[in-house]
């Protein structure tokens, strides 16, 4: 099942599920299999996600609105 918080590039899943289990294990000393490290990589990407990605537009908009405003400072230089 596609999940909209789905990565498609395979690598950048490996190394998460690896980062998740080499944890997990150091914390708990018990094995974790790959399923349980989906999981809770579900869980927190489901909850957090939103939030990370609402953050990552509120900066976009800001820059761009520095932007802008650095654009019309130089244009009303350029008056006479």
């Amino acid at each position: 099942m596609k999940r909209k918080w789905d990565i498609s590039d395979e690598a950048t899943i490996k190394k998460c599920l690896d980062e998740v289990i080499a944890r997990v294990e150091e914390i708990d000393s018990d094995k974790v299999g790959v399923i349980a490290a989906q999981e809770i990589i579900d869980i927190v990407t489901e909850n957090f996600g939103p939030e990370i990605y609402n953050k990552g537009v509120r900066d976009s908009k800001k820059l761009v609105q520095e932007k802008f405003h650095d654009l019309e400072v130089d244009l009303d230089l350029l008056e006479n």
